[in-house]
């Protein structure tokens, strides 16, 4: 689904236009985006939770320079999901 479809369904979904449909998803992107930077994990209800996780400093072999390279390290964005999410994808599954 690329982003016009998501707001197109957001906007039939919530009988709305999808003017607003994309101001809605701006926001949530915004709000979204200001939590995670300030390290706070986002809990979606029967959906998941995102949070900001470190990755630690590592050595890894580099076959491009034929030896062991520094990584520093760096931050992502994990997302779990809930149970009830996991349980409502494998049973869509055939």
């Amino acid at each position: 689904m690329n982003y016009q479809d998501f707001i197109k369904s957001i906007a039939q979904t919530a009988s709305m236009s999808q003017k607003d449909a994309e101001q809605l998803a701006a926001a949530l992107t915004a709000v979204m985006v200001n939590e995670i930077k300030q390290d706070n994990a986002i809990v979606l209800p029967d959906l998941g939770t995102l949070e900001l996780k470190t990755k630690a400093a590592r050595r890894m072999y580099s076959p491009n320079v034929k030896d062991y390279v520094e990584v520093p390290e760096s931050k992502t964005i994990a997302f779990k999901p809930t149970s009830e999410m996991k349980d409502k994808v494998k049973s869509t599954k055939e």
